[in-house]
């Protein structure tokens, strides 16, 4: 896949993962868990579907016979043994409950298990991202800035957002929100080096979806601090200007990432 692609299937595993992790539901004695959007997570690692007994397992090669063996379940257990011995544990059969030793093997799965939970589905996480080729190069930012350039061009809404998207996970640029102090803005920013307590940002962006105007002041910003507020209020109004405009903005946007990549 190409490197937009990729990006794209980032966005979209993080979007999944949170989606997952903020969905479980933990009454007292019984977990819930989303199973269409695990299996979409599951479907974007190396995990083999499996049928086993009345068991939905995915199942990766480890060392010989020893399996990881995810169960599909509200658990989400994940299993470091083989296939047969979480049978064993997750669905025996009548006659294998006669042996001590089978049911102590049921009673406890402390020795095998490594995980359960959001612990899996983090795991399972990582294990998606690892498959990803996230590494660019200036060619390839050229082409995600040519995109951006025709989505300014046609005046497009969406091809807009497709672009902060991926610029913005490239930067680690996150939404801020200054309630009705500007309406009409969206506003983004990148994390400020060493900032403290007081939230504080770098290079914020100004985005009106009504008029499709877009600007960037350089520099760091605080929605703490007063001067800060006051300059993006006049800037609403029109009595202020940003530092770059349009294209401009996504261009320097591409120089910050390449300058990322390069340490």
């Amino acid at each position: 896949m190409s490197f937009k692609d990729n990006l794209k299937s980032k966005i979209n595993l993080d979007r999944v993962f949170h989606r997952l992790v903020s969905s479980i539901k933990e009454p007292p004695g019984k977990r819930w868990v989303d199973m269409t959007l695990t299996r979409e997570l599951l479907s974007n690692t190396d995990f083999a579907y499996r049928k086993v007994r009345n068991l939905d397992l995915y199942i990766l090669p480890r060392e010989g016979e020893v399996m990881e063996v995810l169960v599909l379940d509200n658990e989400l257990p994940i299993y470091h043994t083989t296939v047969d011995d979480v049978a064993l544990r997750k669905s025996p059969y009548w006659q294998q409950m006669f042996s001590i030793r089978n049911i102590r093997k049921i009673m406890n799965d402390h020795d095998v298990v490594v995980s359960k939970g959001k612990d899996t589905l983090e795991r399972l996480h990582n294990y998606a991202l690892a498959r990803l080729d996230l590494t660019y190069n200036k060619d390839d930012l050229a082409l995600l800035l040519e995109e951006a350039r025709h989505g300014l061009e046609q005046e497009s809404i969406e091809r807009i957002q497709e672009s902060f998207d991926l610029f913005f996970e490239l930067l680690d640029f996150q939404p801020v929100s200054l309630g009705p102090l500007a309406p009409d803005l969206l506003i983004f920013a990148g994390p400020s080096p060493g900032s403290g307590a007081v939230p504080a940002f770098e290079h914020f962006i100004l985005f009106n979806e009504k008029s499709l105007s877009l600007g960037l002041k350089r520099g760091a910003f605080s929605p703490e601090d007063d001067s800060d507020l006051a300059w993006i209020m006049q800037y609403a109004v029109g009595k202020k200007t940003a530092d770059l405009q349009g294209i401009a903005v996504f261009e320097f946007l591409a120089d910050l990432a390449l300058e990322k990549e390069s340490h």
